[in-house]
């Protein structure tokens, strides 16, 4: 990783393709660039060119290749993309006669450019912030055009602008209540509890939509985790099987069979899943069915989806489930039928397929783990959820989204516990410590706080001349 201390120095690469194409570009950027550009220029005269300017320039690369006729443009001041004096050369896209550029420019002085060092000098000169270079990265990597949509937006602002914004909103916020301390023997009120609480409740709102856009990113490029829930016998066991195409949990009649998380990598329609079967719900008093609930939560608290799973005659119709963003409904075992009638109040005095017409139109998806009755429905129905899910281009390209998890949960727990004292009515400094701690964690996003290993992990992804 190149120091921070060497940003003033002169550096050059290849900025266009490796590959070969009709044009290529050589970029040049350091406190010397237009110096550098003289001595491999003799035909370039720049001192009477204050301002960004198009020059038509023939540079002596020496044997085998000679002189060469090519385009620079001249940005002599530090107003340009990397916040140093800069230099690009368009000539013919032939690697070699590129590769040739460069070497003559580290003749006259650059030296070469490690990875995303140009970009990194952005960052620190203030043209970009961390997710906007982060945004660089996810343009040069995108496959698809909703990857692309996702790094310009994200280039654009749609990450950290309304982060910053709170960010702003949340240090007038503390300063108002940092003032209202100094002054806390003289009853003057700065701020009230209820503006306060209307402080924390908005900026806890932007930073839920930011964790929304970076999980939806990130989803986009991992397996998703679809959870299956329900009480213990309620199929669990048997849909994952069955989604899977194979065994891999164990599928017993004994209540409590499964107690570890058990998970396979899958695909449904095209979008890569990782399938969870989770220990049944219930209550517990043993030490190890806790810590199988826990886990079974924390599954289902960090899952893009959760198949909320009930035997069909056991669903309550006055039960107020219904179906939601991250969940389907699936009433599992339609192979089966009710132990007895009596069992069952919603079958009671009704046929099986009227049961499952009622179902249906609650949004309830019937299957069959031994018949495969709605196996197809349900896969369906997921991969609508998912494509609904990451088919926004309001997301944050992968990089951020790995980067700033951690980042973001810190910030929008600070500002929970912010939101219950204030709440309790506790003292305005235990607040105001909480309001510290987010603002540290939404500067660790945009960049405002960072370290060499942060900017380490960031740029090092770049290719060189980015």
């Amino acid at each position: 990783m190149i120091a921070v201390s060497d940003t003033r120095e002169t550096i050059v690469a290849i900025a266009s393709s490796p590959a070969a194409a009709l044009r290529g570009i050589v970029r040049i950027a350091g406190d010397s660039a237009v110096e550098v550009l003289s001595r491999m220029a003799a035909d370039f005269r720049p001192e009477s060119h204050p301002r960004p300017t198009r020059f038509d320039v023939r540079l002596d690369l020496g044997e085998p290749l000679g002189e060469l006729d090519c385009v620079a443009l001249v940005w002599p001041s530090k107003r340009s993309y990397s916040g140093v004096p800069s230099v690009e050369l368009h000539t013919w896209g032939a690697v070699p006669v590129l590769e040739a550029v460069v070497a003559s420019a580290i003749r006259s002085g650059a030296r070469p450019a490690g990875p995303g060092e140009f970009t990194m000098r952005a960052f620190l000169a203030g043209r970009l912030d961390l997710t906007q270079a982060e945004a660089v990265l996810g343009v040069i990597d995108a496959t698809d055009r909703g990857q692309l949509d996702a790094a310009l937006s994200q280039l654009a602002g749609n990450v950290s602008a309304p982060l910053r914004d709170t960010r702003d909103r949340l240090l007038n916020l503390l300063a108002d209540l940092e003032a209202g301390l100094d002054f806390v023997d003289e009853e003057i009120e700065f701020i009230d509890d209820a503006t306060i609480e209307a402080g924390l409740i908005d900026a806890a709102d932007v930073i839920a939509e930011a964790a929304s856009r970076i999980t939806a990113r990130h989803r986009g490029f991992t397996a998703a985790d679809i959870v299956l829930r329900g009480a213990p016998n309620a199929g669990k066991s048997s849909l994952l099987n069955a989604l899977a195409g194979r065994d891999v949990a164990i599928v017993s009649e004994i209540a409590g069979t499964t107690r570890d998380v058990v998970s396979h990598e899958t695909a449904v329609a095209g979008h890569p899943v990782r399938l969870l079967d989770t220990a049944g719900i219930e209550s517990v008093d043993d030490e190890i069915s806790r810590q199988s609930q826990s886990a079974a939560d924390e599954s289902q608290r960090t899952a893009a989806l959760t198949l909320q799973c009930v035997p069909w005659w056991q669903i309550d119709f006055d039960d107020p489930n219904q179906p939601q963003p991250a969940r389907i409904l699936v009433a599992t075992q339609a192979d089966r039928l009710p132990p007895s009638v009596g069992d069952s109040a919603n079958a009671a005095g009704a046929t099986r397929e009227a049961v499952w017409s009622n179902l249906r139109r609650d949004g309830w998806t019937i299957t069959s783990a031994v018949d495969g009755i709605g196996l197809d429905q349900l896969q369906t129905r997921i991969a609508e959820k998912l494509a609904s899910d990451l088919g926004s281009a309001e997301r944050s390209v992968s990089a951020t989204a790995a980067r700033c998890a951690d980042s973001i949960r810190r910030a929008a727990e600070s500002l929970a516990a912010g939101l219950d004292l204030i709440r309790q009515t506790a003292g305005h400094e235990l607040v105001a410590g909480e309001i510290r701690l987010a603002l540290t964690a939404i500067a660790e996003v945009t960049g405002e706080i960072y370290t060499d290993d942060i900017l380490d992990r960031v740029f090092s992804r770049f290719c060189i001349g980015k």
